[in-house]
């Protein structure tokens, strides 16, 4: 279920009345030109008729806290535009409402705290409303991740004001937990440009952004463009040389460039990292197979085999076999592959070859 149809399931928690638009204007004191439902909490009701007074006496900021409510809920609810108009005529509805809100939090209501600030943010929208909205957002999204649809949802209304910096600062954080770090970037250098401060926090996650995104960016270009790709990851050595992804794809810009040798090099920097990195071992075979070093391809690519029964690792295989005159393996590997894959194209291909030896 998402939230806003989760939000419109609790209007069940209300209790509606219908009163005439003479009764409403009366009550509020301004002209209404229809007859509306008006809803009020129905624990609060329960508790007034247990006090033994009538339903009749309701006090009007019952009234308030329930459309209140049902704005924050239902943002097309049919009577919306005359909550907030008999909302408005009540002198003290915002004092009372951020009243109530904070009763919310305090008894751990977070989700109704939410939806009545959502309420009185429709209202009259601000700065103020939309800092707690967001930071009440973040925190009902660490119990419940649909949250995160949400959140965007209201930082996107947020952008509409002027010179509003903090939206783009939660925005940032979103992205970057997506993996959207060009993304990101974007977001957090808005946020500086809006007038957002630039604390040593704010300095290090931008260039850690910087940091991913240009790494993305190279991981991208090594197949298309291995030269350009290089450029890029060699640097970024010096703050990821921990990890042994980048000296993967270092090493596959090399092979690519035909530089196996240098190839080789970077990727037993890698397994120094990470000695269990199937495709490390795959691209040492490419290497060695492509220096003719079958022998030493062969331990490689049996070794990728045994992990993931590859149809392609299995040719690679044949052709090794089959290039040192092991006829007798590369039959029993093109027995194997057959059936992994019998309509293979390079498996069959193979098997022609095979014939003819």
């Amino acid at each position: 279920m998402d939230i806003n149809t989760q939000f419109k399931n609790k209007l069940s928690n209300l209790f509606f009345l219908q009163i005439n638009k003479e009764r409403a204007g009366c009550i509020f004191k301004t002209n209404i030109f229809e007859d509306i439902y008006m809803p009020i909490a129905a624990e609060s009701i329960v508790n007034k008729i247990k006090d033994g007074e009538n339903i009749e006496s309701i006090p009007v900021v019952f009234f308030i806290e329930g459309m209140t409510y049902v704005l924050g809920a239902d943002e097309k609810f049919k009577y919306n535009e005359s909550y907030k108009k008999l909302i408005k005529t009540f002198p003290e509805s915002e004092k009372f409402i951020k009243g109530r809100i904070a009763e919310r939090i305090k008894d751990n209501k977070f989700e109704d705290a939410y939806i009545m600030l959502k309420g009185l943010n429709r209202i009259e929208n601000n700065k103020e409303y939309y800092n707690k909205l967001i930071m009440l957002a973040e925190s009902l999204r660490t119990k419940n991740e649909a949250y995160i649809e949400e959140e965007l949802v209201v930082i996107d209304e947020a952008k509409s004001i002027e010179n509003y910096a903090e939206p783009y600062f939660y925005e940032a954080h979103i992205k970057q937990e997506k993996g959207d770090y060009n993304g990101a970037l974007f977001s957090i250098n808005t946020y500086i440009s809006k007038g957002g401060e630039e604390t040593i926090e704010i300095t290090e996650f931008k260039n850690s952004l910087k940091t991913i995104a240009n790494y993305d960016e190279a991981k991208q270009l090594v197949y298309e463009e291995p030269e350009k790709a290089l450029t890029i990851l060699i640097p970024l050595l010096e703050e990821l040389g921990d990890k042994a992804e980048i000296y993967f794809h270092i090493a596959v810009g090399y092979r690519i460039l035909e530089n196996y040798d240098k190839a080789i090099y970077y990727l037993e920097k890698s397994l120094e990292i990470d000695s269990f990195y199937p495709e490390v071992f795959n691209e040492l075979g490419i290497n060695y197979a492509s220096l003719e070093n079958f022998e030493s391809a062969i331990h490689y690519f049996r070794k990728v085999f045994e992990a993931t029964k590859s149809i392609e690792v299995c040719t690679n295989l044949v052709m090794c076999y089959l290039n040192i005159g092991d006829n007798k393996q590369a039959k029993i590997h093109l027995d194997i592959a057959k059936k992994i894959d019998p309509k293979d194209e390079i498996l069959l291909e193979l098997e022609e070859i095979l014939k003819k030896a």
